[in-house]
């Protein structure tokens, strides 16, 4: 639906990251945003990686977008209205993934968001890579939507997080399902948002509820085998510009990381992805 772990310092042009092997993970970061645009590359790594979230045959749904695109709440919004199995492939959070999708036929669903948004939360989130560099990967991937929009639902962060039952009624007019669509009322809404604190939290039965998240077990089964564990175990504290909801201290460092994005020397790529952005919500109709 689903940014912090060492505030970035300032240099001359961009913050830089945080970890002294930075260089290492910006060179990984580039190295993926080649892989994620092939699919027989790139999926055949992420099923050993992402067991429960990569497509496979057994895959009715793919929800997936670029990262920080409201995806998480997404997918456990979906996943509890269904309340059952319903096997969905999600958060690889690359073009790759809804190419497979696309070409299986099935219903794939594109969360997207505005690309100053999206770059700023990746770059809070993951501060390996530059913003420029999550400024080039937002490109890289939205470029890619229009040639598959025949196979795509594409719903904006707002649509996706005030009334996410409407766009699922959109994936079963357009793909003739009949998923159950989400009642978007304060308390369910509550509910997504705790699942995704806890999701962020990694608590002892994260494999259960990564099976809950792909749809092998229901909501009511995953309460019921986490229930004791529930009882005896206290949620880890989750470090607040990780976490995958509004955050107060999160929009305090986007302030300042926005004049990074704002600098001169990346506006072309800057007035490229609101361009590629216009475009694709132009087809969240």
């Amino acid at each position: 639906m689903s940014e912090l772990d060492r505030r970035p310092e300032a240099r001359a042009e961009e913050p830089a990251p945080a970890r002294s092997d930075s260089a290492l993970n910006a060179a990984r970061h580039e190295m993926r945003r080649v892989m994620i645009r092939h699919p027989a590359l790139y999926l055949p790594l992420a099923r050993r990686r992402h067991r429960h979230g990569a497509i496979c045959a057994e895959t009715q749904i793919v929800i997936d977008g670029f990262t920080r695109s409201a995806v998480t709440f997404a997918l456990v919004a979906f996943q509890l209205a269904q309340n059952d199995t319903v096997r969905t492939a999600h958060h690889l959070h690359a073009l790759a993934h809804l190419m497979a999708g696309v070409k299986r036929g099935l219903p794939v669903l594109v969360p997207i968001r505005p690309p100053e948004d999206t770059v700023l939360s990746a770059a809070i989130r993951e501060p390996e890579a530059s913003v420029g560099q999550w400024l080039r990967s937002y490109v890289d991937f939205y470029r890619g939507l229009p040639p598959l929009a025949h196979g795509l639902v594409i719903a904006t962060f707002d649509d996706v997080t005030s009334d996410f039952g409407a766009v699922t009624h959109r994936v079963n007019q357009r793909f003739g399902t009949s998923f159950m669509e989400f009642q978007h009322s304060a308390s369910e809404v509550a509910t997504v948002f705790d699942l995704i604190d806890e999701r962020a939290s990694r608590p002892p039965w994260q494999p259960l509820l990564g099976e809950f998240l792909g749809g092998m077990i229901s909501y009511d089964e995953f309460q019921r085998l986490t229930k004791v564990d529930r009882d005896a175990v206290e949620m880890r504290a989750i470090p607040e510009l990780r976490v995958q909801r509004p955050s107060a201290a999160r929009d305090e460092l986007k302030a300042e990381l926005r004049e990074t994005y704002l600098a001169p020397r990346l506006e072309r790529h800057r007035r490229r992805a609101e361009q590629l952005y216009r475009e694709a919500a132009a087809l969240a109709t």
